[in-house]
């Protein structure tokens, strides 16, 4: 039995019972995996719609692509299935108000790997939700962590929206990052979370060491941190072994280590060792977050870097990534924040 309470009926049962039109929002890859899902368990949907400048002149696996007027027109009651991400506020307040007048739900798909957050899941994985809930080192994160169980179980918009807090909360709050911080960022993208760090150390650092697998990001993430002192840019994925792996390249959430280009492969262990040894470490790494976690078990067990990673790539990280956190440091603190957007991506655990 779980430590808190857990909705009724996963989000998969609600569709499979639901008496009302199903109608897909979104068109994406995420929509591919739902609809997946759906011909597995006989769910029928009834229509597909987009956000507008999404609609054109296209089909959706066999479905004509729909404005949502067309629908809010044709049914005076219906499910909307959203199958998209966004942390856009327009957007969000825009599908905020959709639920207000319609049934909307969000089934949650993982980012990476196939495996679904239902019944079976919650059921087989019971006792590490439980531990990993009992890691949380406040009553805010306990409350979070219950919110996100349940948003991936029953798909319900209003535990992801009672669960929000904005970015600078977990910087002020948990991170409290100071003038003199060393910092590994893996999965630097752009140079988006270089900036961050800067703007919450008021540009005042020891070093900087980035890396980022995609080689057209990585070309942005140099040249948006040219002129940057103590700055260190790698081309190249962070994992558990040191060498080479092969990435698939996506320029965005759907990049992964597996089949693709063969491109350089570090650990934290090599890392730390080659250029300096961490006092913070950013781990967004579209899955890989256990791996690299693994290859950095001597790293984070001796120095103890704070530590901010991503919980939502795969649906296990939730209680995964603490427990082995715990395992390595059973000094931290352990805290989870998630920041606005739709579906709880944006959910990281902040460790002290």
């Amino acid at each position: 039995m779980l430590l808190f309470d857990i909705e009724r009926s996963s989000v998969w049962e609600t569709l499979q019972n639901t008496s009302e039109p199903i109608i897909m929002y979104g068109t994406g890859n995420g929509a591919d995996k739902v609809f997946e899902v759906f011909d597995k368990l006989k769910i029928t949907v009834n229509g597909v719609t987009a956000s507008n400048g999404f609609v054109r002149e296209r089909y959706f696996h066999n479905f004509k692509v729909m404005p949502l007027s067309y629908y809010l027109e044709k049914y005076e009651k219906f499910t909307v299935v959203v199958t998209f991400g966004s942390h856009i506020k327009e957007v969000i307040e825009g599908i905020k108000n959709l639920s207000e007048k319609q049934t909307v739900l969000v089934p949650c798909v993982p980012v990476t790997g196939n495996e679904i957050f239902d019944r079976k899941f919650l059921l087989k994985n019971e006792e590490n939700i439980n531990k990993a809930y009992s890691l949380m080192a406040d009553e805010k994160s306990k409350e979070v962590f219950k919110n996100y169980v349940n948003f991936e179980f029953s798909g319900k918009l209003h535990y992801l929206f009672d669960m929000e807090s904005e970015l600078s909360y977990a910087f002020s709050d948990y991170l409290k990052l100071e003038e003199n911080e060393s910092f590994i960022d893996i999965g630097a993208y752009r140079g988006d979370t270089v900036e961050q760090f800067l703007s919450y150390t008021n540009g005042k650092y020891n070093k900087i060491l980035a890396l980022e697998p995609d080689k057209k990001s990585y070309l942005k993430l140099v040249e948006n941190c040219k002129g940057l002192k103590n700055f260190s840019a790698l081309n190249g994925a962070v994992t558990n072994f040191d060498g080479e792996t092969e990435f698939s390249s996506f320029a965005g959430r759907q990049s992964t280590i597996g089949k693709g280009s063969v491109i350089n492969a570090f650990s934290l262990k090599k890392l730390s060792s080659d250029f300096f040894v961490p006092s913070y470490i950013k781990i967004d790494a579209e899955g890989a977050e256990l791996d690299i976690l693994k290859g950095g078990k001597e790293v984070i067990k001796k120095y103890k870097p704070k530590i901010k990673i991503a919980a939502y790539h795969k649906n296990r990280d939730i209680f995964e990534i603490p427990i082995l956190l715990n395992e390595f440091n059973p000094d931290y603190k352990i805290y989870l924040c998630h920041h606005p957007y739709i579906p709880a991506w944006d959910t990281d655990f902040y460790c002290i």
